[in-house]
């Protein structure tokens, strides 16, 4: 359709007619004091101040699982340590004892004879 054929067709038809009192109610409206906003309310108030503790209790709890992750992580790798310190220890120890038998000394020799003295045989030696 053209849009000069548009214009004499939206003329005929027939009115909107306001239902009885529109204006009166319109007016009434327009004079009553504001509907106190919801962020106001006594009840929002109240759901905000729960929500917020529920949400400060699910993160403290959070924070203590975590901190006791972390401490049970330390104290296993702390655990695994001393376990190594240990075994190094005893390894130590054990080489040190070896270390601290009599010496076996080398005095020289030639083609022939070598002259080796066992310390552990000797009497004056104190080891």
């Amino acid at each position: 359709m053209e849009d000069h054929r548009v214009g004499p067709l939206l003329r005929e038809l027939p009115r909107e007619q306001a239902r009885e009192g529109f204006t009166a109610r319109v007016l009434a409206r327009l004079d009553a004091p504001e509907p106190q906003p919801w962020l106001h309310s006594r009840r929002y108030r109240l759901v905000f101040a729960t929500a917020a503790l529920a949400a400060v209790v699910a993160s403290a709890g959070i924070l203590q699982v975590h901190t006791g992750r972390q401490e049970a992580l330390r104290t296993a790798e702390a655990r695994k340590m001393l376990r190594e310190l240990r075994s190094e220890h005893d390894s130590l120890k054990q080489e040190l004892q070896s270390l601290s038998q009599p010496p076996v000394v080398y005095l020289g020799g030639d083609d022939e004879v070598d002259l080796v003295v066992d310390l552990s045989r000797v009497q004056s030696a104190r080891f």
